[in-house]
């Protein structure tokens, strides 16, 4: 039995964190009669993939395939290990591609799934819209700010749509913690940290017979075809500060430098970024590759509170000291962490009821049960082709993801400060 407090209490949590996993806006286009059929339509959607490899396979491939309507026609990859195991994936029938001009004029398909080396995404994603197919292009959306444009542009033309591979966007411990943020379990948001530490050379194995192979199966270590760890991995990061506040940077600075890995490679293989943001903001970053102690995980700092987002699928919150309790506080599941106490981030605490709407960061199973991001960044790409919904991570979103990290890679290389202007992310 509760007490009339208590009852209040438990009201508010159910009310305060529960509606935390409720759908997110209703701009997305997202319909409780599309979302409860399993998948939507039954309409079958034809989907060709251009780099069957080990993101493009083991991530968006292997996630697609489980989704209803969903059939892979067409695989295209220029080393033919990827392009075999990628038509293993697709299953029978799939026709296998080396050109992926080829695969454009030859096969009949709707959707074109790309996850190639990064300086490669424009002009592939260019091709397949003008082609007449919708496109999911894998972040960061292109290598140079003037590719995101031509992108967007070409999206344009073609009246299809342009999804790019943030799947964090999808993710719904992202989304409940979004929600708790603007209800101001934070206060007001001062400072974020970001980073991603790992301890390794980022370097693949090339097959000794064929060492030719080392600027193809090593892209993200060259300047021609990789945006280095701010576009591999600040992408993600940055992505979610400009997300979470809604606003983009109006500077950055920085230093970063290639003092480890001595072995040919031409990016940094150490990133230190601070940006500025509206409303005097500051957001650090860094990414490193010799020591892994801290992991990676966003950190957003507010007057009342710090949300820790970590491994994509971990939400902590931790009070300040001196903020007024919350009235759901005292129900919620808390563990101790480093010797403070933290309320753990549940998406699923609060099962949806019969009917009832769900964004495209939200649990899509019949149960509740949490899905994986990558499964539910491509079912919302899928639902707006046979829907005409909007995309919620399109083009535009993609570009000033693309230009926060671009332009701290040209503020570190220059030693300068380096201000955002609206040229950088208008078309």
């Amino acid at each position: 039995m509760y007490t009339e407090h208590e009852e209040l209490s438990r009201r508010e949590f159910i009310k305060g964190v529960g509606v935390a996993a409720a759908a997110f806006s209703a701009a997305l286009g997202s319909t409780a009669a599309a979302q409860e059929a399993k998948a939507g339509s039954d309409r079958l959607i034809r989907v060709g993939i251009i780099g069957p490899g080990n993101q493009g396979r083991k991530k968006l491939m292997a996630n697609a395939v489980r989704i209803p309507g969903v059939k892979f026609t067409a695989v295209c990859d220029i080393q033919s290990s990827n392009l075999e195991a990628g038509l293993e994936v697709a299953g029978e029938g799939a026709k296998g591609y080396e050109d992926y001009r080829e695969m454009l004029d030859k096969e009949d398909f709707e959707a074109c799934i790309i996850a190639v080396p990064l300086n490669m995404h424009a002009p592939l994603a260019i091709a397949a819209l003008q082609a007449g197919k919708h496109v999911f292009c894998e972040k960061q959306m292109g290598r140079t700010i003037e590719a995101c444009k031509d992108m967007l542009r070409a999206q344009r033309a073609s009246g299809k749509l342009l999804q790019i591979g943030h799947q964090r966007r999808y993710n719904p411990t992202y989304h409940h913690a979004l929600k708790l943020m603007k209800q101001g379990v934070l206060g007001e948001i001062t400072h974020i940290r970001a980073l991603w530490h790992r301890n390794g050379s980022w370097r693949r194995r090339v097959p000794n017979d064929h060492p030719e192979l080392e600027r193809l199966i090593n892209w993200r270590l060259y300047e021609e075809s990789s945006a280095g760890l701010m576009g591999e991995l600040g992408s993600h990061q940055l992505d979610v500060c400009n997300w979470f506040l809604d606003s983009t940077p109006l500077a950055v600075t920085g230093f970063g430098g290639l003092d480890y890995w001595k072995d040919g490679r031409e990016v940094y293989d150490n990133v230190n970024c601070v940006f500025e943001y509206p409303n005097g903001v500051r957001i650090t970053y860094t990414s490193i590759t010799t020591n892994a102690y801290d992991d990676y995980y966003e950190q957003i700092m507010g007057t009342e509170g710090t949300l820790i987002l970590t491994h994509e699928d971990e939400g902590l919150l931790f009070r300040e000291r001196r903020a007024e309790k919350l009235l759901w506080e005292k129900m919620a599941h808390k563990e101790e962490v480093g010797g403070k106490q933290a309320i753990v981030l549940d998406a699923s605490a609060t099962p949806k009821k019969k009917g009832e709407a769900r964004g495209p960061g939200e649990a899509l199973g019949e149960k509740g049960e949490q899905e994986d991001p990558y499964y539910l960044e491509l079912f919302d790409f899928f639902r707006c082709i046979r829907e005409g919904g909007e995309i919620f991570c399109d083009g535009e979103v993609g570009l000033r993801s693309a230009a926060t990290c671009l332009l701290a890679n040209e503020a570190m290389e220059k030693r300068q400060v380096i201000e955002f202007n609206e040229e950088h992310f208008a078309v």
